[in-house]
């Protein structure tokens, strides 16, 4: 896994907000993009805190919906300040027990030790 660093271009991170969310099927792969006080939010539903409680709440979704066999980001935007990049986008996920999910997600990736770590994602499935 790689790291986008501070300075780089919007492609790094479009890149790797593209990876986490195609490698949501591999569960240690997409904490690893958390940071250590990320918090992962179903909108209307539950929100967890830590890296741990992500990956457990991550693993509970994938009983759920089986594997995932693709997922394609449909639109994003991107958002910078200094210390912060706020993406949202608009996806498709095809698993196996639910078909297809269609979602948003919106992702504050936070600057921590000259990179970029997901603090706070809120995602949706419709």
């Amino acid at each position: 896994m790689y790291h986008c660093v501070v300075g780089e271009t919007f492609a790094c991170i479009r890149k790797k907000v593209s990876t986490s969310l195609t490698a949501a099927k591999f569960v240690n792969l997409t904490v690893a993009f958390f940071d250590e006080d990320g918090v992962l939010v179903q909108a209307g539903k539950k929100g967890v805190y830590g890296k741990e409680a992500i990956k457990q709440e991550l693993q509970e979704f994938d009983k759920l919906a089986g594997k995932r066999k693709m997922t394609k980001i449909i639109s994003d935007t991107y958002q910078m300040t200094q210390d912060y990049v706020i993406i949202t986008t608009d996806y498709e996920s095809t698993t196996e027990k639910m078909g297809v999910l269609k979602g948003k997600a919106t992702q504050i990736w936070k600057k921590s030790n000259n990179k970029y770590l997901i603090y706070h994602e809120m995602f949706s499935i419709a």
